[in-house]
């Protein structure tokens, strides 16, 4: 049941959108996140910043538990914040993690590649 109802949502994205999370590194998805959670916040549309936040904490590999640990805090105080109404600070956590991880860790992951 679940799985068709992925497939409905897939089938009603924009293809240029759904290819581009197709063929993404685990690096450009997690920004993908950050983006669809600054757009949600602009929006104010709360269950879409619950999604994005929801998908971020379940990313974490908590192998590395106090790089984990700080990210899960940071999403909690982002979701927290959204459930209040308080989008504002929602964006800037996200607006904050998108520049660092933009700035270090995908520019590292291009290196990687090389």
């Amino acid at each position: 049941m679940k799985n068709a109802s992925n497939q409905r949502t897939a089938s009603t994205m924009n293809p240029y959108l759904v290819q581009q999370i197709q063929t993404a590194s685990p690096e450009k998805l997690i920004h993908i996140l950050y983006d669809a959670g600054i757009k949600a916040c602009r929006k104010r549309d709360r269950v879409k910043v619950g999604q994005v936040l929801t998908e971020l904490i379940s990313a974490l590999n908590f192998d590395y538990h106090e790089t984990a640990l700080t990210f899960f805090n940071l999403y909690r105080f982002a979701l927290d914040e959204a459930n209040k109404g308080h989008f504002q600070n929602s964006k800037m956590v996200l607006e904050g993690l998108d520049d660092i991880w933009l700035n270090y860790v995908m520019s590292h992951a291009d290196e990687s590649s090389i």
